[in-house]
């Protein structure tokens, strides 16, 4: 069982993954609504892309006040209505809000999964 396999296994978690370097989505592993409407992965990649160039922008701004304080981004999560996404590296997952206790929680997914 893959790293992926595990994470999808549990239950609210609707995809797991990783990008490639261009942050487009190189493997995953998914359910529900990723496998019902397979452009949503697209979609989310893109998604995913935006929000990393603006932090990765946003700790190269900060970086005058303290160099190592915000280099290099290593994670961030965002939520809307009933999914949440989470990237910690260049692993992420998207999950059901309702199922998943809280972000902490899927940073712990992230950073625990056996890569």
């Amino acid at each position: 069982m893959s790293e992926f396999d595990e994470l999808v296994s549990r239950d609210g978690v609707l995809m797991a993954g990783r990008f490639g370097p261009d942050w487009r989505v190189a493997e995953t592993k998914s359910k529900g609504l990723f496998v019902e409407f397979p452009p949503a992965i697209e979609v989310m990649g893109s998604f995913c892309s935006a929000i990393q160039s603006m932090f990765d922008a946003l700790a190269v701004a900060m970086g005058g006040f303290s160099p190592s304080a915000w280099t290099p981004v290593h994670g961030w999560a965002a939520s809307g209505g009933i999914y949440s996404v989470a990237v910690h590296g260049d692993r992420f997952v998207v999950v059901e809000t309702d199922k998943v206790g809280s972000f902490d929680e899927l940073r712990q997914l992230l950073r625990t999964a056996k890569p």
